[in-house]
């Protein structure tokens, strides 16, 4: 009689399971790679609209500190400046063909009702900062009494005259646009200008 000496369960051959469980590691690792790349790619182009937004409104605030230098002056010359025009050297934000327009905003209560870009616009202003253009509007809302008995014909009465800004900053290139605006009030006597909150 022959003995069979059985030592434990039987072993079938195995030599292919660590070549597989190291191709699984291999592609979970890669899929993890691309994913971290992916994300990496997205909070880049995330990081990169922000910084082109942030210059985008930084722009057009440049725009809102160059209309209330332009009104100061413009109320302090009882004109808008020949050195604030496009033509004089070096050139000027204002328009040459928007002089009159823009005293005339400068000057009478209501505004005109135009605004600073689309079809049918005339901005007041017009600056190129960076990439971007801008262009700008100056509108004169209304004239209050600064004190409590104010006669329109007495020269020593005080009224302030308040302003809105509106500026908006294009990159044509990228097609990002930001739009600011503003309210400015100026002593009538003084042509003082300060920011008022809306």
């Amino acid at each position: 009689m022959s003995e069979r000496h059985n030592n434990g369960p039987l072993i079938r051959n195995e030599q292919g399971i660590s070549l597989i469980t190291v191709m699984m590691v291999v592609l979970i690792m890669t899929l993890m790679g691309i994913s971290i790349l992916a994300v990496t790619g997205s909070e880049r182009q995330i990081a990169g609209s922000v910084s082109a937004s942030e210059a985008s409104v930084a722009a057009a605030e440049s725009c809102v500190s160059t209309a209330a230098n332009i009104l100061q002056q413009s109320l302090q010359a009882h004109g808008v400046p020949v050195a604030l025009l496009s033509n004089a050297v070096p050139p000027g934000p204002v328009p040459l063909t928007n002089q009159a327009v823009l005293w005339g905003e400068i000057t009478n209560d209501g505004g005109n009702p135009d605004f600073p870009v689309g079809a049918g616009s005339v901005p007041n202003l017009t600056m190129t900062v960076g990439n971007y253009q801008v262009f700008g509007d100056i509108d004169r809302m209304y004239l209050q009494c600064a004190s409590t008995a104010c006669d329109p014909i007495d020269p020593t009465s005080r009224f302030d005259i308040f302003y809105q800004f509106t500026c908006v900053s294009q990159n044509l290139a990228t097609g990002i646009t930001s739009q600011v605006g503003a309210l400015y009030s100026c002593n009538l006597a003084s042509a003082f200008c300060q920011p008022r909150p809306y």
